[in-house]
């Protein structure tokens, strides 16, 4: 929670129009966010910050959302807000939100205004934050499946098979995946400083199982996987998560298949390479 609110300097009173740019200026020894003659000065109030940069601007409803992140110390590299502008309005800043991530990806949807980011700085599920009533607002830690949003505290039963989806939708739901994949699952190094739960660890294997059992990502999804399977740290409970799966009398048929079929697979990619 925020202590003390930004400071609005404006050079002629602080009704904006909607569309006005956001830009980073200097105010004395820090840094502020300028919009059009008004400069917004510590939009995160008393939380100071290095560094400002706006991350990108986006029109919602008849307002301008203007996301900005704040480089601060290694505790917490990363925070964000969102200055929001209507015309003949002053602006107004919510509250900082964020896990500290840097790997922020804000996307607007369907008129909806969502920011998605890793649960820490090193990785982890994707926290979603989206923008209601004035505020960002927190969603629980999900990664997207095959078979639908899987929740932090569920373990997936069921995949959806390939002759259920046409060649596009398992393009599309693959190319999601991939994009929003944690980056520090992507090579063994970065892994080793990644802590998984056991029930997290389920979900991501059983994620990367059933996609990898339509013909779109039979390629794509064991090369994305294999880091996790070759890591030293995490590989045999990765292997261990899979075939929880199989053993589970609430997964249905076809899970336990992709998941032994996906488990032999990455044990021959593993052998290939030596466990790091």
């Amino acid at each position: 929670m925020l202590l003390a609110a930004p400071l609005l300097l404006s050079a002629g009173g602080t009704a904006l129009a909607a569309d006005q740019k956001a830009t980073v200026v200097s105010a004395g020894s820090e840094q502020a966010i300028k919009l059009g003659s008004t400069v917004i000065s510590r939009p995160f109030g008393v939380e100071l910050v290095d560094h400002l940069a706006v991350v990108g601007s986006y029109t919602v409803q008849g307002a301008r959302l203007h996301l900005i992140r704040g480089k601060s110390g290694s505790d917490c590299p990363a925070r964000y807000a969102v200055i929001v502008t209507q015309a003949g309005q002053a602006p107004r800043v919510t509250d900082a939100f964020g896990t500290c991530s840097a790997a922020a990806k804000p996307q607007l949807r369907r008129g909806v205004f969502s920011v998605a980011m890793p649960a820490t700085t090193a990785g982890g599920p994707l926290v979603q934050y989206h923008y209601a009533n004035g505020r960002m607002h927190a969603r629980q830690a999900a990664l997207t499946q095959g078979a639908g949003i899987v929740g932090p505290a569920a373990t997936a039963s069921v995949c959806r098979p390939a002759h259920s989806l046409d060649a596009a939708a398992q393009a599309a739901a693959i190319d999601s995946f991939e994009r929003d994949f944690p980056r520090a699952y992507r090579r063994t190094g970065t892994l080793k400083k990644v802590t998984f739960g056991q029930g997290e660890l389920r979900r991501l294997t059983t994620d990367l199982a059933c996609m990898a059992s339509w013909p779109a990502g039979e390629r794509r999804v064991p090369e994305l996987a294999t880091p996790l399977f070759r890591s030293k740290q995490h590989r045999e409970a990765a292997f261990a998560a899979l075939e929880s799966v199989q053993r589970d009398p609430e997964a249905d048929a076809n899970l336990k298949a992709v998941t032994r079929s996906f488990s032999a697979e990455m044990r021959y990619r593993a052998a290939l390479d030596p466990v790091i």
